[in-house]
Parts: C-alpha cells; structure tokens; sequence
C-alpha cells in the first residue's frame, strides 16, 4: 500500500502541477492514461486497505490516515484549479485540463463517499476536501432556512429563532466543516420539521434533547432560568424553583437525542451545573439567614423589620428613594442586600436582594398602581395632621 501511495502522491503533487504540464503538448492519449492510473491507483489502495483492516488492531488510525491521505490528495487537485488557473490556461490543452483536474476530484470524492459510508465514525472526525465543501455548506444553508421558516411559521418568539438560525449558520460556516457536523445539522433539522411546537418552551427543550450546544444558547438557558429565580420573591420560594428546573432537566435528558459532535461536555452537564451551583449558594444564603434569625446575639444588633408591602412594591419604593437621591446610588447590590436583610414582608420571611433588586427596575404597572396609591394616602396623612392643604 505504500508504494501506491506513494506512486499517488508524486503523481498528483509532481506529474499533475500544473507547472510541469503547462508547456506540454498533451495527447488525448496521455489524458485516458492519466485517468487510468489513477482509477487503478485507487482501486488498489481500497483492496489493500481492506485486507490490512482485518489483521490490524489499529484500524481507527489506519482508515483514518487513509482518508486524510487522499483528502489532502483532493485538495491539492483543488488547489490547482483556482490557485494555479493562470499557468495551465496557457497550454492550448487548457479545456481538457480542466476537466481531467475536476474528474480527478471527482474520482477521490467517489471514493472518500465510499470510505465514509464503510466507516461513518472514523470519517465523520475529518473534514470535507475543499472540492466538496462548497456543495455540501448550500445544501446545510436551504435546510437551515427550512428549519426557520418552520418555527416561525408556529409564532415561536423571534428571540429563540434568531439563536437557533445563527447557531446553525456558526456550524455551517466553520471554515473546515466535519462529516460529523454536517451529520448533526442534517438529522436536527429533519428532526425539527417534524414537530410542531405550540410555544417557544418546547423548542428550548427541544433543542436541549438534542444538544444544541452553542454559546447563544447556553447563555440564553442561563438568562431566562435567572429571570425565573429572580421573579420568586423569598430565597426559600427561588430554592423550590431551582429543584423545579433541575428536575424539569432531569426529564429531558431521559428523553433519546442527538449528540453534539463538538470536543466538549453535553449541554444537559453544563446546564444541570449551573443549577446545582445556584442551589448550593441559594441554600446557603438561606441557611445562613435562619442562623441568624434564631440567634439571641444576633436579634439584640440587627433586628429584621416588617414592611407591609409586597416585594415588587418594597423595591419599587427604594427605587423612588434612590432615583430621587435620598438614598446614594453607589453600590446598589449591597444597598438591596441590606433592605433584603434587615427586612422582610407578610409573604415573604427571607427576600431575595436579587429579586428585590430586579422589581426596582422591572415594574409591573399593577405594582406601580398600588403604591401611588401608598404614597397618595402619605400626602393625605400629611396634608390633614400639619395643614398643609393650601400649600404648593
């Protein structure tokens, strides 16, 4: 086998250069000879890959250097073709050289197909040649615009369509692309086409069972499981939310999916992480609170108050404070940490600084409603007890 490859290898990178047939006056006879050889070539390099897979222990190694071999072979032919277009157009041959270059290509793609079909996991860790790349990246664009077509079609949120259409455009447009990505793309989309969804949760899910794992769409999990942690006004209510996701997570990874073919952990490990994470510090937070609450010592310096408002009214009354500069507005977080701490309301024992922070800014106009009314009521109060009814 090695000296087929070799023979095959100075052939293609030394006899076919375009620099040594550019001033030869090539026969038609000299083209079916160029042809037949490399049909022989590579006939006898699958015959005698096939007989040294059987009695080698290393098989992966083998077909794999194999594949590469006569990638590389194919890109070099390629290479030719558009790199060195200017030299071989000089020879009057110019038209059939062309077209032996592209039935060169042609026959290593035939039988790299060939090769891939008999070891599809070996073949899907290397890259298409350059020859074949280009047909193979628009037929992945028509079917990724299919796949978005569809979701939108089903009024899912533009946001999660945006993520997925660029998460599968990051794919395709990799500058070496993998059989294994095309592979990943293809049975997602079919997979997807499939379904239809009623809301964009389902999708979210969808693409977790089939490990879209694609920075956008970590973050985005991320982002919207912190907005849901947040929403739950006391730590003991963000607890069960966190034990709601993880479980909810737990579920889907039961459910049968795709593998993402990147060198990296699956989506559904990152993503149950990040919870586990966020639990633990939630749990601690609330345990350290208990502690304190139960504590004599503690109660004689830093006694917790009750405010007769809900959380969401309570941080839109320290927003008014802040905005209106009775409270400073440096160091925010430790501002709502405190009022979270020495603080807490009818509804909610331990409040959350995170959510009493996020209902400062993110307003319900319910909210709003009600504590005009408050701060209304407060202006009567004063209004009737010091007379100052007249006054602007």
């Amino acid at each position: 086998m090695k000296n087929v490859s070799v023979q095959l290898q100075q052939f293609v990178k030394e006899s076919l250069h375009p620099n040594s047939i550019a001033g030869q006056p090539l026969t038609d006879g000299e083209f079916e000879k160029w042809q037949a050889f490399l049909v022989s070539a590579i006939k006898t390099l699958s015959d005698n890959h096939l007989q040294t897979v059987f009695v080698l222990d290393d098989k992966k190694t083998n077909t794999a250097e194999l594949i590469n071999f006569v990638t590389d072979l194919s890109n070099t032919i390629s290479e030719y073709l558009t790199r060195y277009s200017k030299v071989w157009q000089r020879n009057p041959r110019a038209t059939r050289i062309r077209q032996s270059y592209l039935s060169t290509c042609g026959l290593f793609e035939d039988f790299l197909d060939v090769l891939s079909k008999r070891f599809p996991k070996i073949a899907a860790q290397i890259a298409f040649s350059h020859y074949s790349i280009f047909q193979v990246k628009q037929e992945l664009r028509l079917l990724a615009a299919s796949a978005t077509l569809h979701l939108q079609s089903q009024q899912i949120k533009s946001d999660i369509v945006a993520i997925f259409a660029k998460g599968l455009n990051h794919i395709i447009n990799q500058r070496t692309l993998k059989r294994a990505d095309n592979n990943y793309v293809r049975k997602l989309v079919a997979a997807l086409i499939k379904k239809n969804f009623t809301d964009s949760a389902q999708v979210i899910d969808f693409l977790i069972i089939n490990d879209f794992n694609l920075p956008d769409f970590f973050i985005f999990c991320l982002e919207q499981w912190n907005d849901r942690i947040s929403d739950q006004d006391g730590l003991i209510e963000q607890k069960e939310e966190l034990l709601d996701l993880k479980s909810h997570l737990y579920e889907l990874s039961v459910n049968s999916g795709l593998k993402s073919p990147w060198e990296k952990h699956r989506l559904y490990d990152e993503l149950n992480k990040f919870l586990s994470e966020k639990y633990f510090l939630v749990k601690e937070r609330l345990k350290i609170n208990l502690h304190l609450a139960n504590d004599d010592r503690y109660h004689t310096h830093r006694k917790r108050m009750l405010v007769n408002l809900s959380v969401a009214q309570f941080g839109l009354f320290l927003r008014l404070l802040i905005e209106k500069g009775i409270l400073a507005k440096e160091h925010i977080g430790e501002l709502f940490s405190f009022f979270a701490g020495h603080f807490y309301t009818p509804n909610t024992e331990f409040i959350s600084p995170e959510s009493l922070q996020k209902k400062s800014s993110v307003v319900e106009h319910a909210t709003a409603r009600k504590l005009k009314a408050i701060l209304i009521s407060m202006l009567n109060w004063l209004n009737t007890n010091y007379n100052l009814s007249n006054y602007n």
